[in-house]
Formats: C-alpha cells, structure tokens, sequence
C-alpha cells in the first residue's frame, strides 16, 4: 500500500523526520487497488485504521522545533519522510499547508520589478494584443489590455501593494492567463516550481438519455474514498460511498452545488479564472474526466488537477451536494514537485525555488537518435487496426448494424519523434480500410492539442491531394523582430543551398526572418524586405504582410536535419495521390481542445474540403458550440526560442540593433516553470480584408451531441453515437448532419497508398535539430 494514498486522505502530515522508521503499511486494512491502465476499471478503496496513527502522531508533534512549525519546514519534513517511504511517490500535502508555506515567501521587491521590466519585450512577440484589448463583441471574454495589465502590476510593487512574493506572482500570472491563449503564457517560479494544487475527485459531464442537458457527476476510479469528510474525526471509520458513475451508474446523483455555489456556475468561474481555451464551452470541457484525456496524459480533467489552475489554492477543502440530498466533503491536497530539502523557512524558499541564478538557461542541445520500442494499447482504447509506436495516432474499425463500413482515425496529437512514421501510419491506415471495404469516415481530434504543422497540412492533403490549401498567417512587428529579421535577410542574401557548407547560413536562410522565404498569399515568393514585412497597419498596430509557407522547399520538408524528414503529401515525391474518401463520407469529431495544429487541420477539413463536424459537451445550455476551442494562433515560440535567435542577430547586429536584441535577457526565462508566445496569427480567406486573426472568429460546429455515461466508460460508444448522426441520420442534440448517401467514396487509391500490411511500424527514430531555428519553423503546440 502506497504511503501517497495516507497523505492524500488525512489532515495529519506534520511528521518528524524520526517517522521514517515507522510502519505506515499497518496503517492500512488488506485492500490492493485493482491495476489496469483505464480508470474507469480502477477501485481504489484503502481502508484506514485511524486508531494506528492519531497516537504516534499526538506523541511526535511535540517535538517540532519552533523552526520546523514554519510552514515550508512542515512541507520539507513532511516530503522527507514520504520519499524515504516510497522513494517514487510524489510527496503530497493538504493545500492548505502548502499554501502558508507560498504566503510565508518574503517579497524581493527589486528583483520583483527587474523581471516585469525583462517581460515586456517578450510579451511584444505576442501577435494579437490589439485584439486581446478590443475583442469583437460576440468574443466568450472580456477585453485584455496585456501590456496596462503588466504595468498595473508594476505600478502595484512601486506603490507597496504586495505583501509577499505569492500576491505578487498571482497578479502577474494573470497577465498571460486571462488572454485565454494556450500560446500565450509565463507560469512563475514561486507557482510553479515547487508544487502544485489538486482535488482529490474528478467530476464528469454527462447527459442522462443523451438528449436532456448535461449534468454533472462524481467520476468513480480516481481516488475511492470514505463518504465522511476527509477532514473527519478520529470516530469516523466507515467505509461507505458516494455513488459515482463507475460504481453505481444508475444511481448516482448529480452534484447539484460545489462549495456551496451551483455546480456548472462553479466551473464556468474556474474557466474564467484559469483556461487556455479560447471559448468557455471548451474551457467547460476540459475540467472533466474523458477516454482521449486520458489517453493522452492519463489525466483525469483539471478539476482533479493540472491545467493552468494548478497553481491557483482551491481553497483547504471541497465540498460536493448532490441532489439526493447527501455530500461529501474532502480536504485539497499539494503535490510537491521541487526538492524542499532545507527549505525550513519563506526565505528559505526563495533561495531555493526563486533565486535566478540557480536556474541558468542552457543552450539546447539536439537530442541523440534513439530506437523507439511500439507502446502498449492506447490507454482506455480497444485494441487498433494499425497505430504509431508514441499512440498519437491510431485507426481503428466499428462493427455492429449500420456501422460496417465506417473507420475512425484517432488524432490524439499532432506531435511525433517520427514525423515520417506519422505520415506512414495515416496512409497505411486508409489504404486498409478502403482494402476492407471501408466507406466513411471519422476523425476523432478529441484532446489534440497540436503538434507539428507540417503534420497537419499532411494529413489534410493525403485526404484532400488535389487541394493546394492557403494557411494565410503573419506577424506582429516589433522591434526585436525587424532587427533580426533584418540581420537574417542581410545574411542570406548569396545564400545557395547548393553550395554553402554553413549549417548556420542554412539555418538562418530558412528561417521566416529571410524575406526571400515563405510565399505570398498569391503563392509568389516576395521579392523586397518591405514587400514581405512592411510594416503594415491594421487595427493600429504593426504587421508584416500576410504569407504561407513553402512546401516545394525540401529543406523545410523532406531534408531530416532542418526539416521534418519527409516531403508533405501533395509535394516533392509524394505527388499523384487520389482522395481515399469523399468530403461528405468524412466527419470530424471536437471536445474543443483542438487547439494550434489542430486548428489548422480543421480549418482546412472546413474551410476548404467542406468537411462537417461535430461538438462534444460544452455547458448546461441549449443551443450550438464551437468544437475548435484551443488557441488557433499559427505558431508559438518558447521565449527561450526567441532569447536564442537574439542571440545568433547579435552576432552581426549594428549598435543600434544591439541595443534592441540586448533586451531579450535570460531573467524571465530562469525565474518561469515555461514561458511562451503566440508570434503568428491566422487569418481566415474571409477575413483578409479586415484583418481579423481567426482566434477571434466564432466558428459553429453542424452538429453538437451530449457525452452520455455509457461514453464516458467505452470510448467506442462515443464513435458510434457520432457515426449514428454523420451517417445514419440520427438527430444530433443540437444542429444536423444530413444522411450520407451510400458508396460515395472512391473505389481506388493511388500506388503511394498501397503498403504491406503490419501491426507496428518500428523504426529507426530521426533526430532534426531542434533548436531555437527548428522550433521557429515546426512547433506548434498549446500549452496548459
């Protein structure tokens, strides 16, 4: 019995170090967890005996030195002694605790200024503050003046407003989060390097009969604990429980309010607060247990945990009221993530966890080529027709009446450390299903948060070969980026890839910085420095000119050092492909995480292939929702991305340039768990006059369905309802999707599709260099 499980459970962890030779197994009655890998099978039921640890802990208690009652010497003793107990558990503590320790934190008021002065300049790569400060009016948020609301918090530390280093760190979280950008982000030292918060209980959203408005209920499988409070006393050993939708599915009640205040009202205001989704029905979704959630990090929705409010205290407890009239009460609980050893003070805590020095940024480093060995299962899914070794993608067939001859492709992420495999997989994948008589098919883009870009025009082109798509996007001017933009142009200007034998010049040649790369939105190359990055004026700010990358270069694409290892479909040696479906037999599927590459892919499916697609969830309110609610900028840049080619600009910078670049310093990098900006926009063909970045834009999906209990434990149930309404004729609970007619596919795919059939491809893994250049080019990805 793991001793993490204690710790979760009981207000008890003020433990001296002495405790570790305590027996912490006899704590608990014989009750082993059942092990699988889907939640939604795992009974954790451990059985405290109470009566086994309230004496020795009275008697230890005693002997706290007046050191070790300060807050962080308790979360130091207290994950001293777990980590000597179980040396691979993640120490945890109640919130509340954790809590005194982050307030105890004295504020360093200098240094606290020096980094919102070495913030701005990153924060001016970020493409759309005109349209954080002025949304249009039917945008889910309020107006986000970025660059006030930094100087507020400036203005804020002149004036002494702060009382420690947690308040601080709070307002200047909220900086990046209330953008509800999942590009846009500064997650600071003191939040996120040393722990992080939690409820023990996951929650679900579900409709009863998958027509009436969902509901939301307790997720049974994450932590089975006693229906008495947490916080209970020493006479309360009961073993009873809440019913919840795993164990009692028929019975178990909706939790009518959280906290006291009404459920769904509850987790809209932690949306609000906290979520990287552009759109608060997808922000709604994301706080609750899903297959692809936790198939693709195992999580259990960021109610439970993770998110971006993981650095937010919940309070010391929550407390459920169901509408049967019982509750449940449980104490919240800090996962120690940093190492507290002698960290027995706030001070103390300030060296260890806020103290830049100690937190050096390092160049990177390519990473050494590695065998990839296949994965297990996708977690929670059945068994696949075909999928990659790293489970982002996988295929698989329905069965049962009305479903033979539909196929669902599972895009978990765009990611991959085979871009090649990736692409191999896709394509294999559909050339199985049209050999097994296959006729439709579903995407699932459920939790896919993005990933490479390339991969997403892939996918797009090997559905849709004869389509060359547009993927218009441009930059925000500033002054960092025209100096190295300019040093860049200036370098490659005899740039001959034929010739050179500087990986440096290819590198910075390639680059979007080099006006003579990319394409104009006519697909012509621009051919002057102002023709490409103006700037432009729109909506009083600055801009380069609207512009699309270059597929036909095989140094972006197939080259595997600076590329992605293969030609993207449509392209160099991967031309004369057929479409293995047609546009009306395809359906996409949304929970509204897509988000970056996601959103790429979707807009092309939507925009050009006219494919339909469907909505998952979203709030207890009638009516349509948006399935793409992740962020639809068209590239991020880690500011530790941009920190690096600053740095390469500075090497043949005028004075006047240097002055500029010497701006972009390490500090806010060392003093943030992840930093990051959304550098590109992307612009709808729609919106080509008026400017308007596509995030903004409201994008209503043909068809929203209801989760229902049934999908919530067999991720198949939740494809056929989907293929029931794209294909079937089955009404959706908002919205249609006309019946398909049938065998409107092709009878035949190209030579290029036609290969051997094997379970796994195993493979020899590429290692392109990513660095600072790489990223600049292939990164595309949210992050929360």
């Amino acid at each position: 019995m793991r001793f993490d499980y204690l710790c979760a459970s009981l207000a008890v962890v003020i433990i001296n170090p002495a405790w570790a030779t305590f027996n912490f197994h006899s704590l608990f009655e014989e009750s082993q967890p059942t092990k699988t890998n889907d939640p939604s099978k795992q009974h954790l039921s451990p059985v405290i005996n109470l009566s086994k640890i309230v004496k020795p802990v009275a008697n230890n208690i005693s002997f706290l030195s007046k050191t070790q009652k300060e807050p962080c010497a308790v979360v130091s003793s207290s994950s001293a002694v777990q980590i000597l107990a179980n040396p691979t558990a993640i120490p945890i503590v109640p919130a509340k605790l954790a809590y005194d320790c982050l307030t105890s934190v004295p504020l360093n008021k200098t240094a606290a200024l020096e980094l919102v002065y070495s913030i701005e300049p990153y924060i001016q790569w970020q493409s759309n503050l005109a349209w954080l400060k002025d949304p249009p009016k039917d945008y889910d948020f309020p107006p986000h003046d970025t660059l006030n609301v930094l100087a507020s918090v400036k203005e804020n530390l002149l004036n002494d407003k702060y009382p420690n280093e947690h308040s601080f760190q709070i307002d200047l979280y909220s900086v990046f989060t209330l953008a509800h950008d999942g590009h846009f982000i500064f997650f600071p030292d003191l939040l996120s390097r040393a722990l992080d918060f939690r409820r023990q209980r996951a929650l679900v959203s579900i409709s009863e009969d998958g027509k009436s408005l969902p509901v939301i209920k307790l997720f049974g499988g994450f932590f089975d604990l006693p229906k008495s409070s947490l916080l209970m006393t020493c006479s309360k050993t009961n073993n009873m429980f809440i019913d919840d939708v795993i164990r009692a599915p028929r019975v178990a009640s909706e939790i009518t309010q959280i906290n006291g205040i009404n459920a769904s009202e509850f987790i809209v205001d932690e949306v609000i607060k906290t979520t990287g989704q552009q759109i608060i029905d997808a922000g709604y979704n994301t706080l609750f247990y899903s297959k692809a959630g936790f198939a693709i990090n195992q999580g259990s929705g960021f109610f439970a945990g993770a998110g971006r409010g993981r650095f937010l205290y919940p309070g010391p407890n929550t407390t459920l009221t169901f509408g049967n009239g019982t509750s449940l009460s449980f104490q919240n609980v800090a996962s120690i993530r940093g190492n507290f050893t002698g960290v027995d003070s706030g001070q103390a805590f300030y060296q260890r966890f806020c103290d830049p020095n100690r937190f050096l940024v390092p160049s990177p480093a390519p990473p050494p080529p590695v065998s990839v060995p296949p994965s297990p299962l996708v977690p929670g899914y059945p068994p696949a027709v075909i999928k990659t070794n790293n489970t982002a993608v996988s295929g698989y067939y329905l069965d049962g009446d009305g479903f033979e001859d539909v196929a669902v492709l599972s895009l978990l992420t765009f990611e991959s450390p085979s871009p090649p495999e990736y692409q191999r997989v896709v394509e294999k994948f559909f050339s199985l299903a049209k050999r097994d008589g296959k006729k439709k098919l579903l995407i699932d883009l459920s939790q896919n948060g993005g990933g490479l870009i390339f991969l997403g025009y892939d996918i797009f082109r090997q559905l849709f070969p004869d389509i060359v798509q547009d993927g218009n996007s441009r930059w925000r001017v500033n002054d960092n980026f025209k100096s190295i933009s300019e040093i860049f142009s200036s370098l490659a200007q005899d740039f001959n890839p034929d010739t050179t034998s500087s990986r440096t010049l290819v590198t910075q040649a390639n680059l979007p910085f080099n006006f003579r790369e990319d394409l104009k939105i006519s697909n012509q190359s621009f051919k002057t420095f102002g023709d490409k990055f103006g700037p432009f004026s729109v909506k009083d700010d600055k801009f380069t000119n609207l512009m699309r990358w270059n597929l036909s270069d095989p140094i972006l694409t197939r080259n595997s050092t600076f590329g992605i290892g293969t030609d993207v479909t449509g392209y160099g040696f991967r031309q004369n492909f057929t479409r293995p479906f047609a546009p009306e037999d395809i359906v996409m599927l949304h929970d509204g995480y897509c988000a970056s590459t996601c959103t790429i892919f979707s807009q092309f499916m939507r925009e050009l292939g006219g494919v339909k697609s469907i909505a998952m969830g979203g709030r207890p309110i009638s009516g349509p929702i948006e399935g793409v609610g992740g962020v639809k900028g068209s590239q991020i840049l880690l500011w530790n991305d941009i920190y690096q080619l600053g740095q390469s600009a500075l090497l043949n910078a005028t004075e006047e340039q240097a002055k500029d670049l010497r701006r972009l310093t390490t500090l806010p990098l060392s003093r943030s768990g992840a930093a990051a900006s959304n550098v590109r926009d992307a612009i709808l063909a729609k919106n080509i006059d008026d400017g308007t970045p596509s995030q903004f834009i409201r994008e209503i999906s043909d068809c929203r369905l209801y989760y229902t209990e049934h999908m919530i434990t067999d991720v198949t149930a939740l494809w056929k309802t989907a293929a029931d309404s794209a294909f079937n004729g089955k009404a959706c609970a908002y919205g249609s999707l006309p019946k398909r007619p049938a065998g409107s596919a092709l009878d035949s795919v190209s030579q290029g599709f036609m290969i051997e059939s094997t379970e796994f491809i195993t493979y020899e893994e590429i290692s392109p260099e990513q660095n600072a250049a790489w990223l600049a080019v292939h990164e595309q990805k949210a992050i929360n």
